[in-house]
């Protein structure tokens, strides 16, 4: 389904507000489906996604161990003498972060599912103003960037002879370490070389810009606007009475 960018960022902002404000396994799986609902209105291809995402969902596995196996409290499930390594409350900690970032990724999958000018007009349509909506739009668009200039460090180290998938888990994190650094500094150049082509053209040169296209509602638009506000009223509210509303 084709959907306007403002139905769209109604639908980010709200599928990442209750991703936040929830405290319970249970809340949070709710989220997570409706999230992977959403998905599927615009029309994400999750077995792309997960190609293109595949070292954020290994960080984001390996984080969610380490969380398991950290933190203490609960029933303890697995342990060696007095030492506990694994319990009840640290594998609900665990899911808890995988299933937060699982919507939060969602959200972004389906921003990406929008051109940056079609973002930047939507959020025009909410009168925000011209700078800030470039800015909103250039730092979408800047995630691939960075994803990209790491894969291509990866590359680099593959090409030199580096069997990277042979190496101990700490040699791997420390390689990532190093590559971190040089990784933001080429999307930093980019972000500069973007700076000077954006004054060669006049940026900012008008106070009032004219739009190429008029974007209009149509009654699918309101009809999801309208569900995903009464689901986060319903949802809201169903945990408030239970207390299980994460306050901030």
């Amino acid at each position: 389904m084709k959907l306007d960018p403002r139905s769209r960022l109604l639908l980010i902002v709200l599928l990442t507000t209750l991703a936040v404000l929830s405290e319970d396994v249970g809340n949070l799986m709710i989220v997570a489906g409706a999230a992977i609902g959403a998905g599927i209105l615009c029309r994400i291809s999750f077995l792309d996604a997960a190609k293109r995402l595949k070292h954020f969902l290994s960080l984001i596995l390996f984080i969610a161990v380490v969380q398991s196996l950290t933190v203490k409290g609960g029933d303890i499930l697995v342990h060696i003498g007095k030492v506990q390594l694994l319990t009840s409350r640290g594998i609900g900690f665990a899911l808890e972060f995988v299933l937060r970032m699982s919507v939060i990724l969602m959200a972004g999958l389906i921003a990406s599912t929008a051109e940056g000018s079609e973002m930047t007009d939507g959020l025009l349509k909410l009168r925000m103003p011209y700078e800030l909506a470039f800015m909103s739009a250039i730092a979408l668009r800047y995630l691939p960037v960075f994803r990209d200039e790491f894969a291509n460090r990866i590359k680099a180290i593959a090409l030199r002879g580096i069997d990277i998938k042979k190496l101990s888990l700490w040699t791997k994190l420390k390689l990532y370490g190093y590559l971190i650094t040089p990784a933001i500094l080429g999307a930093m150049q980019k972000s500069e070389e973007l700076a000077r082509a954006l004054n060669a053209r006049g940026f900012r040169a008008f106070k009032k810009r004219t739009m190429l296209r008029e974007l209009k509602l149509s009654y699918k638009d309101w009809i999801v606007m309208i569900t995903a506000l009464v689901f986060t009223a319903v949802f809201l509210i169903r945990m408030y009475t239970c207390g299980a509303l994460l306050v901030l």
